[in-house]
């Protein structure tokens, strides 16, 4: 309606909204009816922000945008594609406005375009890490029962007897280099260590009391729980906690055996309270950080011990994120609900289901799922003498249905 002087285009606004938001509920799956249904999503967003008009030529539309963008993605977890083609819906509603379109693709500094490539990387990460098998995880206990207690191998184990359960970034335990301490900058010039720091662990016995460790790693009593603080984090909900409780029933990989472990070879190679805790011997009985490099190294290494069938583009595919892809994807075949992992392993939207696997647990709990449903189908074939046996030939059984066109069509 770009013919139309603008006050009657104001006028008609809101009707074209309500037209656009019900021409929403006829959706069929074409591309104009999919733009519209999208079109009409971002309408029904603004109103319910009080934004008086969804178009303008004001440049504050881009935030405006932004702030839709990123709402779709806490509240809907869209792929990338998803959210690329909600933009492009959106610039055509400003076009057919007769508004100059907001987010312009081709500029990498807007911040619609730069959330909208944050998207696609991490769905790009997502696709290229692995999680850890049961068997590699094995392994790898194995490995380190053989070898020295500070070796790398022994200091991988415990971490990821701790990762198993926590689900930790790479920058929250690794360096980046094996001598040097990665830090973060804030704004002001302060600098923050990233990785965790013997005070940022917290032992406690089973009456939920302190457990006091000394100077030279003496332990006044036996830790049941463990509490973590994040100092920093990537989603920047700095100084948040969470607590692990002792697995007694599997000591050999329980996640605060483990910790204290980890905490006191810090203590033994030499660590001091202001330094990370991930570190190791390396063959020359040098003390070295873990970084990521390292991790990916034993990973890898281990993949091709215990999987060797496994491709070399399916063994790249295991690095130092595949601790945290593998957190996720036990929760996940262990039936939890998203708000119990985004909570226990610190996500705030659902970006954590990129990293989803269908996994033969997965696989056979949906068969379990359908039982009672099966059952009943069993029952009834049971009482229906046209069922055919299970020797039909193919083409029987698919009765006139004898080509994919048409069973393409029947659908």
């Amino acid at each position: 309606m770009s013919f139309l002087p603008p006050e009657s285009q104001a006028a008609l606004c809101n009707l074209e909204n309500i037209i656009n938001a019900k021409m929403s509920l006829v959706k069929r799956g074409s591309g104009d009816e999919t733009a519209r249904f999208r079109q009409a999503v971002y309408i029904d967003w603004t109103k319910r922000k009080q934004i008086p008009d969804p178009c303008g030529n004001q440049p504050g539309y881009s935030c405006i945008i932004s702030c839709f963008v990123e709402n779709l993605m806490l509240d809907n977890n869209c792929r990338y594609k998803t959210v690329k083609g909600y933009v492009e819906s959106i610039n055509t509603l400003f076009k057919l406005r007769g508004f100059a379109i907001p987010i312009d693709p081709s500029d990498k500094q807007n911040t619609c375009t730069r959330l909208i490539d944050e998207i696609e990387r991490e769905e790009t990460i997502a696709k290229q890490q692995s999680p850890l098998t049961k068997d590699m995880f094995v392994n790898m206990g194995r490995l380190a029962a053989i070898s020295p207690k500070n070796s790398a191998n022994s200091v991988l184990h415990d971490w990821f007897c701790l990762i198993r359960i926590c689900g930790f970034r790479v920058a929250e335990y690794a360096q980046t280099t094996q001598t040097k301490i990665d830090v973060h900058q804030y704004s002001s010039g302060k600098e923050v260590i990233k990785a965790f720091l013997p005070g940022d662990w917290v032992f406690k016995n089973e009456k939920g009391q302190v457990i006091k460790i000394n100077t030279l790693g003496e332990v006044t009593d036996t830790p049941k729980e463990l509490k973590i603080t994040f100092r920093i984090q990537k989603n920047w909900q700095n100084g948040q906690s969470i607590t692990i409780m002792s697995d007694d029933d599997h000591p050999e990989i329980c996640p605060v055996r483990a910790a204290l472990r980890i905490f006191l070879r810090a203590k033994e190679l030499g660590q001091t309270d202001s330094q990370p805790m991930a570190i190791f011997e390396n063959q020359l009985g040098k003390a070295k950080y873990l970084t990521g490099n390292k991790i990916a190294e034993l990973l890898q290494s281990l993949a091709r011990s215990t999987h060797p069938d496994m491709t070399l583009d399916e063994i790249s595919k295991f690095s130092s994120h595949s601790g945290r892809v593998w957190a996720v994807v036990l929760l996940d075949e262990a039936g939890k609900a998203s708000d119990f992992i985004k909570s226990r392993l610190r996500w705030l939207g659902d970006s954590y289901r990129t990293y989803l696997r269908d996994t033969s647990v997965i696989q056979h709990q949906h068969i379990d799922a359908l039982k009672t449903h099966s059952d009943e189908i069993m029952k009834l074939y049971g009482r229906n003498h046209s069922i055919l046996p299970d020797t039909a030939p193919i083409d029987t059984q698919m009765g006139t249905y004898n080509d994919l066109d048409h069973l393409e069509t029947g659908l």
